[in-house]
């Protein structure tokens, strides 16, 4: 699965920025990878977010969705503290920008 310049490869769980070295991702980091890149430069709304990684068992737990968001973007971003790919959107939730 990919967009722009991001791959995403379900046989060993990794996701490719560019020409970048692949980067490993936990089940639940690769599920919301793949929540979003499926929606590649549209907003997802959190609660879609949850029942996506989650299923019922995530409902309504923003909190749990927020840290998932954070370890993501320590590996993707080139600065997490300025996300460039996975960004928070206005519509309470997030989208991948994929260039």
């Amino acid at each position: 699965m990919s967009a722009g310049r991001i791959t995403l490869d379900a046989g060993d769980s990794t996701v490719r920025i560019g020409n970048d070295p692949p980067i490993s991702l936990t089940k639940l980091e690769f599920r919301l990878m793949q929540a979003l890149l499926a929606q590649a430069g549209r907003a997802v709304h959190s609660d879609r977010l949850l029942a996506l990684v989650w299923g019922h068992r995530g409902a309504g737990d923003r909190q749990l969705l927020k840290q998932l968001v954070h370890r993501l973007r320590q590996k993707i971003e080139p600065d997490p503290g300025a996300p460039r790919y996975l960004q928070t959107a206005a519509v309470s939730g997030y989208k991948l920008v994929v260039e």
